[in-house]
């Protein structure tokens, strides 16, 4: 399939580390998804060979063909992954002759077996994103330098997490501990975590919580975090002088702007407050992002390279 044209792609310096695969994650409306996006343009722009999974309700298709990973305008692949089709795959893989595979994925057992078991979607999307991380060109090298995977929302992410940990305790031989046991290797050795909040005050709890939850559960901490949405607005040293010293009658002009000044020093006050928490209970630097009008990701790759400069 002929790729898509894009722009020339804008080298810039990457702000963090991109070889590999990093997890994104982060509770519902932070900006998760869009910071996925924004970290795969940047590795593109960088030179990066970049596959961008989307998983959950983070993806887009969920069909047959959403296995096979296609180029988009903005310089990276993309895949939609699906836990079924991901799973029929893992069947097509193990049996090789065709009308038995289609005989097998069509079976009532089949389908309320992959339903019902405890943890197996989770097993075999992880299994399948290793794949794409472990995946070699025709000369040997990998398809792609860098994977970004867009997770589900905390909670379900974290449970994918900790499926193979989980999944080994459990049952610790036999086919699925073996896979259980490389995808664990895997996620401790070849890829990395990062979470995304906004300066509020259940996503930088969450945030916290998941951190304090996945240690415990996988012994793995979050390797970054982005702290989006910042507005990171300044007054003047008049401005704050007026706010403290000077009166004005109620209903005027000069009380409304007084107002509004008192508003933007209280929200700079709170956003300090949550970045100085969020460093301290994830024990790292915070990725800072402004608030964009724009969210394409280009827009986000700018933003994203801008906070290193």
């Amino acid at each position: 399939m002929a790729r898509r044209s894009a722009d020339p792609p804008v080298r810039r310096d990457l702000p963090v580390d991109l070889d590999g695969t990093l997890f994104v994650l982060g509770k519902g409306g932070v900006g998760k998804s869009v910071i996925a996006e924004g970290l795969a343009a940047l590795a593109a722009e960088a030179g990066h060979k970049t596959l961008l999974v989307r998983i959950g309700e983070s993806a887009r298709e969920t069909h047959p063909e959403a296995l096979a990973p296609g180029p988009t305008k903005h310089g990276f692949d993309a895949v939609d992954l699906d836990a079924r089709t991901a799973m029929d795959e893992f069947v097509r893989h193990v049996v090789r002759l065709r009308p038995l595979f289609e005989r097998i994925i069509r079976s009532e057992v089949y389908v309320k077996f992959f339903a019902a078991a405890p943890g197996l979607p989770e097993l075999v999307l992880l299994g399948r994103i290793r794949e794409y991380a472990l995946e070699v060109d025709r000369s040997g090298e990998p398809r792609w330098r860098t994977l970004i995977v867009d997770c589900p929302s905390s909670g379900h992410g974290l449970l994918m997490l900790e499926t193979p940990f989980a999944a080994h305790r459990a049952a610790p031989v036999g086919p699925f501990a073996r896979m259980a046991e490389r995808i664990m290797t895997w996620l401790k050795t070849g890829a990395r975590i990062a979470l995304v909040a906004i300066p509020e005050e259940m996503a930088v709890v969450e945030a916290v919580e998941f951190k304090e939850d996945l240690l415990e559960r996988t012994g793995i901490s979050p390797a970054l975090v982005f702290l989006n949405r910042m507005r990171q607005e300044k007054l003047s040293a008049a401005a704050r002088h007026a706010v403290a010293e000077i009166d004005a009658p109620p209903g005027s002009s000069d009380r409304l702007l007084l107002d509004c000044a008192a508003q933007v020093q209280r929200r700079t006050r709170l956003e300090a407050f949550h970045q100085r928490r969020l460093t301290t209970g994830l024990g790292l630097k915070p990725l800072v992002l402004a608030e964009l009008s724009d969210c394409r990701p280009a827009a986000i790759a700018a933003a994203l390279a801008g906070d290193a400069a």
